[in-house]
């Protein structure tokens, strides 16, 4: 057994703190250019994601106190929760930046109103000052000619519809002002809203980690039945991808059979036709037998690359393609043909494109899975709890397959592959991204 290697308090607070700092700077820069419209969409997002995450974790607790599945959507939360501490960041950033500009606009605005307001005051100080020589009357009466008495009135005209300009100048700036005000104060409660949010999500993520970090202890302690319980997940997952090789491999060769069998037939044509027609003289060169020329696919999947609709409703990426490090065995790796998508259980499990049942398998420890070929490639659907098509079957895009079931751990998860011929891929730039 490995000794089990525990931080004391102090340091693991630290090193939990500086690693929250980090990522958090990480999110930070890779959000930085987007808007705060962006920003909030992102945030909602996330904080949808951390709630569908939080329910599978609930459910996965339910039906297995302490395992591997409940450790691993813990750490899928803690990642969620980090990513979206970043965003709140970014977030807090943007609203500062609104604040600022709104408040060097508030001052601009008080300048302005100063200065419409003094300008309105003069106008109304020199007409008072003059009230004495004469009234408005006297003033047009006492012209010398009668276009001056027209200029005179056109003049005072002029002079009140300027001091009722500037009134309403006046009363627009205070406006805007009163506007601006308002949306300074709205920007304000936000930000209040997302400090609040982001220091209870900071304290959330302190107690998943210290939550993940007790399961892990107590998880090495069972270092042996852990071992014993991945050698039986790997057998499952070898017979398979043995079985899998196996309809695939037939299906090419059906194909290249049938392939061939349209040669022989077309070469047979070809002879039948030219069977009656004079035979070449010696020195013409007689026509060369027709080629083989290997079938094109026309299914159309080969064109729905970051395309294919999710064959679970709800459902997320739980563990990707290619390799990984085990969640709690040091140097222990684990390999994945396709990626697991977790979701709830006796959800209906989806075809992602038109195409034809291969074959359904029974394989031990992966339930039901359904192979689905559409021209060149085929998909996977394992750990189904049961199936709704029939070998030969020809299926829709969207057409239920089957119920997704919850497994002995407690993992209620659909495994997915992609194939192209006999070569696998990796399913998550097949799906849309959501």
């Amino acid at each position: 057994m490995k000794k089990v290697i525990k931080l004391s308090k102090t340091g693991s607070g630290i090193f939990k703190i500086f690693l929250i700092a980090c990522i958090s700077m990480m999110c930070l820069y890779a959000v930085n250019g987007q808007s705060r419209k962006e920003l909030e969409k992102l945030r909602n997002k996330k904080e949808k994601e951390i709630a569908q995450t939080k329910r599978k974790l609930e459910e996965t607790k339910r039906k297995k106190e302490k395992s591997e599945e409940v450790l691993m959507a813990l750490r899928k939360q803690i990642t969620q929760k980090r990513e979206l501490t970043g965003i709140y960041y970014s977030e807090l950033e943007k609203v500062d930046v609104e604040i600022t500009n709104l408040n060097e606009e508030l001052q601009t605005l008080d300048t302005e109103i100063d200065k419409l307001k003094t300008e309105f005051a003069n106008l109304v100080l020199n007409g008072y000052k003059s009230r004495y020589a004469a009234s408005k009357i006297n003033f047009l009466f006492s012209a010398n000619t009668f276009p001056e008495t027209i200029r005179r009135f056109i003049y005072l005209k002029k002079l009140l519809a300027f001091r009722k300009k500037q009134l309403a100048l006046i009363e627009e700036k205070k406006d805007e002002k009163a506007k601006n005000l308002l949306e300074r104060e709205q920007i304000k409660a936000e930000k209040m809203g997302i400090v609040k949010s982001t220091e209870t999500i900071a304290k959330e993520l302190e107690q998943d980690e210290n939550s993940a970090e007790v399961l892990i202890n107590e998880l090495q302690l069972k270092e042996s039945s852990l071992l014993a319980d991945l050698r039986k997940k790997e057998k499952a997952y070898r017979e398979l991808d043995a079985a899998i090789k196996r309809v695939i491999e037939r299906e090419i060769e059906l194909a290249r059979k049938k392939a061939e069998e349209e040669r022989q037939k077309e070469i047979a044509r070809i002879k039948e036709k030219n069977k009656n027609k004079p035979k070449p003289k010696d020195k013409e060169k007689k026509a060369p037998e027709p080629e083989y020329v290997p079938p094109v696919s026309n299914s159309g999947f080969g064109k729905m690359k970051s395309k294919l609709p999710w064959p679970l409703k709800g459902g997320y990426i739980a563990q990707g393609f290619g390799s990984h490090r085990h969640p709690t065995l040091p140097d222990v790796t684990v390999i994945n043909n396709g990626v697991n998508i977790a979701g709830p259980d006796g959800v209906a499990v989806k075809c992602v494109y038109d195409g034809e049942v291969s074959a359904i398998l029974q394989i031990p420890g992966m339930k039901n899975t359904v192979l689905v070929k559409h021209g060149d490639y085929f998909t996977v659907y394992a750990k189904l709890e049961t199936v709704s098509v029939s070998k030969g079957e020809k299926i829709k895009t969207g057409q239920n397959l089957g119920v997704l079931g919850t497994d002995s751990d407690g993992k209620t998860e659909l495994h997915f592959e992609v194939w192209q011929g006999n070569q696998r891929m990796d399913p998550q730039g097949w799906l849309y991204s959501k």
